[in-house]
């Protein structure tokens, strides 16, 4: 069923609760325009990355050259729980001065608040790789939010030392990932912990699926409604991601598991699990200096990160696009807005871009910039960075779906929830059919 922006936002106002209450009682962006007698500005800065750690680095770079502006930095535990947050929090009318907006379908209705980069950003955008700004333009072509980061899908994070216990060697096609998978089965590992119950991972996984039949765009009429969701390439991406449960590749109750933190925790990093279907972004944890694999029972082993193989019948190739984006808000006006401005600019194009890419969160959205890694990173590390690298580069579909039906991303993550649950590919596919 389509959802509308009204509907959607309707469904918004219904889950506004007393917790949202407790959530503005703590918002540093109410009760003051943030701007002291002495001039010096507070920006509160809403996101559910970078890290708290990350955070501290780059803000501390930013005021260190701009000592009259302080950014208040409120981070939420994920992308779910922040997106619920924001909505209560636009709800209110308590806009965040800078908040991070993802792209897809739901874009223009959090960018229904956000300022026009035209007024902040037009002396540095074109810094910014132009081939981004088309996934951060609303339906009515405003470019309303800054591409900061870039990711992909889908690659997976494997346990090299489990492998090499095992012996055995990464799959290279669907055959031998079969065969890695039950090899991993009967030493007693889960091969694969998937996270599909993640709407956006599941979705993750099956656009890149989908790119593997056909000609690769049968996904991608669909969404915006120039073509049918029950398609034949789309079926048959549908049977085959169906093939990936039934036959142990993903483990037993994939659907009801979170990529964060369980597939990730309880699996992968509790040494349960060979790999973990994952985006470009997670090869962070391959570095040393990482902040997931101390005091895990995979800190003494060696972690890569590789591109899924080809599931179907076309080479598999990475699908790619912008990952994070920051939005001003539309309310930001005089030395907020100058401020903003600056922070905005040192995120995008400035030091705080090369800080947040050597962490290996994202990949660059900045012309000219790559991470910066120390040449005694393991080898595995080091490989594992180039080849998601060149993998991105060679990407030629987008990651995220444009659609009208704000609602696509958990409408679709439901639909191939329920096909890997047992439910008919094209009866469950046509359900989503506008």
């Amino acid at each position: 069923m389509r959802t509308t922006r009204t509907s959607r936002r309707f469904l918004l106002a219904g889950a506004a609760t007393a917790s949202a209450a407790l959530l503005l009682a703590g918002c540093g962006s109410g009760g003051d325009d943030g701007v002291a007698d002495d001039g010096s500005v507070t920006l509160v800065y809403r996101s559910w990355i970078p890290t708290v750690d990350q955070a501290a680095d780059i803000i501390e770079a930013f005021e260190a050259e701009n000592p009259d502006i302080t950014i208040q930095y409120e981070g939420a535990e994920g992308a779910g729980d922040y997106l619920g947050e924001l909505d209560n929090l636009i709800l209110a009318g308590e806009v965040p001065d800078i908040y991070g907006i993802q792209v897809g379908s739901a874009f223009d209705d959090y960018a229904d608040y956000a300022l026009d980069t035209e007024e902040y950003a037009s002396d540095w955008i074109d810094g910014i790789k132009p081939e981004l700004l088309d996934s951060v333009t609303t339906s009515d072509g405003v470019v309303a939010a800054v591409p900061i980061l870039t990711a992909g899908s889908e690659f997976y994070l494997y346990n090299q030392t489990l492998f090499d216990e095992l012996g055995l060697e990464l799959p290279t096609d669907y055959e031998s990932l079969l065969a890695v998978s039950e090899a991993a089965r009967a030493a007693g590992y889960t091969p694969f912990a998937m996270g599909a119950a993640d709407a956006w991972h599941a979705d993750d996984f099956f656009v890149w699926l989908s790119t593997q039949f056909g000609d690769g765009e049968a996904i991608y009429e669909a969404a915006s409604g120039e073509g049918s969701w029950d398609a034949e390439p789309l079926v048959a991406a549908a049977e085959r991601w169906a093939e990936l449960f039934n036959n142990g590749v993903f483990q037993e109750g994939a659907t009801s598991t979170t990529i964060y933190p369980s597939a990730r925790d309880d699996y992968l990093l509790a040494r349960k699990a060979l790999a973990m279907p994952t985006g470009s972004w997670h090869v962070s944890a391959t570095l040393s200096g990482n902040a997931e694999t101390p005091g895990s029972a995979v800190e003494n082993d060696v972690l890569g990160m590789a591109p899924m193989p080809t599931l179907g019948d076309n080479e598999a190739k990475a699908v790619s696009g912008v990952d994070y984006s920051i939005a001003l808000s539309a309310e930001l006006e005089g030395p907020k807005l100058e401020a903003a401005q600056k922070f905005a600019e040192f995120l995008a194009v400035g030091e705080g871009q090369q800080i947040w890419v050597n962490t290996m969160q994202g990949f660059p959205a900045a012309e000219g910039v790559s991470a910066e890694l120390s040449a005694d990173e393991n080898p595995v590390a080091l490989e594992s960075v180039q080849i998601v690298t060149d993998a991105l580069a060679d990407a030629e579909f987008p990651r995220k779906l444009t659609s009208e039906n704000d609602g696509l991303e958990n409408d679709l993550g439901v639909v191939l929830q329920n096909i890997a649950n047992g439910a008919d590919p094209a009866t469950e596919l046509a359900t989503l059919n506008m």
